[in-house]
């Protein structure tokens, strides 16, 4: 069964990080289809005793420019990927002009296009950009979606192999039942299920249970065992743990569970969780998420 993934694109630069990553960490590409996705801006209404010919010509002319500049980035951005190795025939271009926001056109493509996944571009920022950040991938994890995310910030692109966050909780089983099935056909890549307990939160023999389930999860996708080693570490800094893990094995992607989404919009678990950590100060490695 192919792998369906939704790729946004835009003109800025950290949009191709999403592209280049795809391009690069799949080798068997005849397993993947890739459909890139652009959305122009809405033009701003203009109200009815204000239409003059000359400002619907206006109009028309910046919605014309704005279509064409999405149609030379999605061309660019399937340029590269065909240039990587991926077929003509599996990368599909999608352009739409918004009818709501840029988050929620995502959303609703995401969901109704049933992609096993959508893949952002991102940006680096400083910690005061960070303050104010307003991205659309940080606005997107902030939602209910019902298909995993990937956040592309920097990535190196020579890396391999998946590190994926275990804790028992739903979220971080839907993680790694979405490794299993994106794996599955690439042999380059191994995967480390990886736990990292408190003190006194969990016990040994729910350390076992939580791996085990996990374990179980990824090989009924038939990823082979001899490429799955699992971890468990003791610290109290679990982000910290996961990111200097990350750094010394050199992983591609960190894949966790993303909680919380349903306590309110002020106080998100996510908002201050270990994704949101992995998220605001990871690079170097894709984050894929899933709630």
């Amino acid at each position: 069964m192919k792998k369906h993934l939704l790729v946004t694109v835009s003109e800025k630069k950290d949009a191709l990080y999403a592209v280049r990553f795809v391009g690069h960490f799949f080798t068997n590409r005849e397993a993947v289809k890739v459909t890139l996705f652009y959305t122009a801006p809405k033009p701003p209404s203009v109200w009815e005793r204000e239409k003059t010919l000359d400002g619907e010509r206006q109009m028309e002319q910046q919605a014309k420019a704005h279509e064409a500049k999405g149609r030379r980035a999605l061309e660019e951005a399937k340029k590269e990927l065909v240039q990587m190795g991926f077929p003509q025939d599996q990368v599909e271009t999608k352009l739409i002009v918004r009818r709501v926001s840029k988050v929620d056109e995502i959303i609703r493509e995401g969901a109704e296009g049933l992609y096993d996944a959508v893949v952002l571009g991102r940006r680096g920022l400083s910690r005061f950009e960070e303050a104010f950040d307003e991205s659309v991938s940080r606005k997107l994890l902030e939602e209910k979606c019902n298909f995993p995310v990937w956040v592309c910030r920097n990535p190196v692109l020579d890396r391999k192999d998946v590190l994926i966050c275990v804790d028992g909780s739903d979220a971080a089983y839907c993680i790694v039942d979405h490794a299993g099935f994106i794996l599955k056909e690439e042999p380059d890549h191994k995967v480390t299920l990886l736990l990292v307990r408190r003190k006194g939160k969990i016990s040994t023999s729910e350390a076992d249970e939580i791996v085990s389930k996990s374990k179980d999860i990824l090989l009924r996708h038939e990823f082979p065992e001899e490429r799955t080693r699992i971890q468990v570490v003791d610290d109290g800094n679990i982000p910290k743990t996961i990111m200097e893990h990350a750094e010394e094995e050199k992983y591609a992607v960190v894949a966790t569970g993303r909680t919380g989404m349903d306590r309110g919009r002020l106080k998100k678990m996510f908002m201050g969780s270990v994704s949101q950590a992995l998220f605001r100060e990871m690079e170097r490695s894709v984050l894929w998420t899933c709630q």
